[in-house]
């Protein structure tokens, strides 16, 4: 229940955040690789990490429990 929560949230983030987060966070890519890939800078990397992250935890606060 928990992982359908998840990517539930995962699909109401803005698509740029969630591309990111999945790319990082489930995938396990790393920062170099993903900078380069999407031609972000790392500062830019984990902003749009933390802002995912934020967004998730909000939402699956508001849905899951």
């Amino acid at each position: 229940e928990l992982g359908d929560a998840i990517y539930d949230c995962l699909d109401k983030l803005p698509q740029k955040q969630a591309e990111v987060f999945k790319i990082k966070t489930i995938l396990g890519y790393d920062t170099q690789t993903i900078c380069n890939e999407l031609d972000i800078t790392a500062s830019n990397l984990w902003v749009i990490i933390h802002r995912a992250r934020a967004a998730l935890a909000d939402c699956i606060g508001k849905n899951w429990f």
